[in-house]
């Protein structure tokens, strides 16, 4: 399955006021709720399954392989915002190790039985044949402990988490801070946003807070709780795991309530969408000669466990791995997942481009740059019919290359001039990265996992449903940014496209080019605008994510 986008309206982000009062609706109330412990659903494994004595809920023990949940057994309404508060204490790491996995606190309308996998899915995720399920429908926020000292929050949607260590870190270090530690997550109503603040209850300098607006993708697009459950009302609790490394994770003082009256805190603005990247955008037809490797598995290949797919039916990706089609079968047993067999798809990142993929059986699909001695490092993509465009979608990703930008694009036209500038291509398991290239360039996540990846050598499976992951950058070629300035050459004419990859990135994939045509004469010669102008575009967050293997 893939992450959908959820509804939300930018009027109602663009004229909220950061200091808006909203009405009451009907209570949602749960006071010092674990010293009820009947009241809760507990769910776990043959291995452990958590408990409440005394109020204390331990959601994870000392012990490694664990995943837990519990949820309150009675569904709270959710349809107003709401406030979450509880006590999470740490306890129990190996000395020497870092502490793990962490644990979200959701929101969710499936079931009381609901729970993930363990290790860093933390019960809420499900990113292979578990035998479990991921939580959906759900909204989650939580810490993640394993990868950084400092920790990091995390944000879950419907199962998948959406910015997992996109959430800067703070002074609170809890691989050290054994002392516990007062939470309150909120949710505001009219703006979709969450708040987060985690705070040593022994030291009130010492704290942790964030705020999240929506999808870190281009439009940011809110992620509103009744929309995403289908409901109004929905189960609340937690969800835990432990894997290799392990803690004790043990939460008392849980209350939740509708927040009726709240403000937004001070301070934060929901962003405003650039309207050119509202813009609809088309699929740009390439020339067959724009492709150079074939790296999708096709659904009509005759694939079988353990045994070595043809090299002409596709040419792997990041060393080992291809994608698949959708359909695509292992001895008979068809995968989830998979590139959709229509060859298009609307981005995920802004909701407003459509994107062709060339076909995936015996087709050159991909043009594959790398900085490999004796590999591709630039390669051209000539348009079918040479147009104008407003803006251009850029769809790519990248192996062995963390968070880096993909790399450059040199715009050809057809006058013979040219003008250069980047695209982000981040790791296709770098989770939901979103961000601004160095030439201002924003660029997000098109395609967030529901797609899986097959290993060439033994048709092993791996990174469904969270992975791997395609990025959409879009280039304003009204304002474009060259590194020394802007540029305006929406309208004029382009012939061709000439990638070339970053030099620190193992390899990069493009797939697909996409436009909006531009509705205004050619504009005269290039009029470059001296460095240091106004030009760059609305600068997000660097949102980074490191995918575990």
């Amino acid at each position: 399955m893939s992450l959908r986008k959820h509804p939300g309206s930018l009027a109602l982000l663009a004229a909220a006021s950061a200091l808006a009062v909203w009405g009451a609706s009907a209570r949602a109330s749960i006071t010092n709720g674990l010293n009820s412990p009947g009241s809760w659903a507990l769910n776990g494994t043959s291995t452990y399954t958590p408990f409440i004595t005394s109020g204390d809920l331990t959601l994870t023990t000392a012990g490694g392989g664990e995943q837990t949940s519990a949820w309150y057994t009675t569904a709270q309404d959710v349809s107003d915002s709401w406030t979450a508060s509880f006590t999470y204490q740490l306890s129990g790491t190996p000395s020497g190790s870092s502490p793990a996995d962490g644990f979200m606190f959701v929101v969710q309308n499936g079931a009381t039985t609901a729970l993930g996998s363990g290790g860093g899915s933390k019960g809420y995720e499900n990113p292979a044949s578990t035998g479990f399920t991921a939580v959906s429908p759900s909204v989650g926020l939580g810490i993640e402990l394993y990868y950084n000292a400092a920790s990091y929050g995390q944000m879950g949607v419907n199962g998948i988490f959406v910015n997992g260590g996109n959430i800067p870190g703070s002074t609170l270090n809890l691989s050290t801070d054994i002392n516990p530690i007062n939470y309150t997550i909120s949710y505001y109503a009219p703006t979709s946003s969450y708040s987060v603040s985690a705070v040593d209850s022994t030291n009130s300098a010492d704290a942790y807070n964030y705020i999240v607006y929506g999808m870190p993708n281009l439009d940011s697009t809110p992620i509103n709780v009744n929309s995403t459950l289908g409901s109004t009302t929905g189960y609340v609790g937690f969800t835990g795991a432990t894997g290799g490394a392990y803690s004790e994770q043990d939460i008392t003082n849980f209350n939740f309530t509708t927040n009726t009256g709240a403000t937004q805190p001070a301070g934060y603005t929901p962003p405003v969408t650039p309207a050119y990247i509202l813009q609809t955008r088309a699929p740009v037809a390439l020339t067959a000669g724009s492709f150079n490797v074939d790296n999708v598995v096709e659904n009509t290949a005759t694939v079988t466990t353990n045994t070595a797919i043809a090299s002409s039916v596709a040419t792997p990706f990041g060393n080992v791995n291809a994608f698949y089609e959708a359909g695509t079968a292992v001895s008979g047993t068809v995968l989830p997942g998979g590139l959709p067999t229509s060859h298009q798809f609307v981005s995920q990142a802004d909701g407003t481009t459509t994107f062709q993929f060339q076909h995936y059986t015996n087709t050159n699909n991909a043009l594959r740059l790398t900085s490999a001695t004796g590999g591709t490092s630039s390669g051209t993509m000539t348009l079918a019919t040479p147009s104008g465009f407003s803006t251009l979608a850029i769809l790519a990703t990248s192996g062995n290359a963390g968070n880096n930008t993909g790399g450059t694009v040199t715009l050809n036209f057809a006058d013979g001039s040219t003008v250069t500038t980047d695209f982000g291509a981040p790791d296709w398991f770098a989770g939901t990265t979103a961000g601004t290239t160095p030439d201002g360039n924003m660029f997000g996540v098109a395609i967030y996992g529901g797609v899986g990846r097959i290993d060439v050598q033994n048709a092993d499976t791996s990174g469904y449903p969270g992975n791997p992951n395609l990025y959409e950058t879009v280039l304003n070629l009204s304002s474009l940014g060259t590194g020394t300035g802007t540029v305006d050459v929406a309208g004029k004419v382009i012939d061709s496209l000439t990638f070339t990859v970053n030099p620190t990135i193992g390899q990069t994939d493009i797939f697909a080019v996409s436009g909006a045509t531009a509705t205004t004469p050619e504009p005269s010669p290039l009029i470059l605008i001296a460095a240091g102008c106004a030009g760059l575009l609305l600068t997000r967050r660097r949102l980074a994510r490191v995918g575990r293997s």
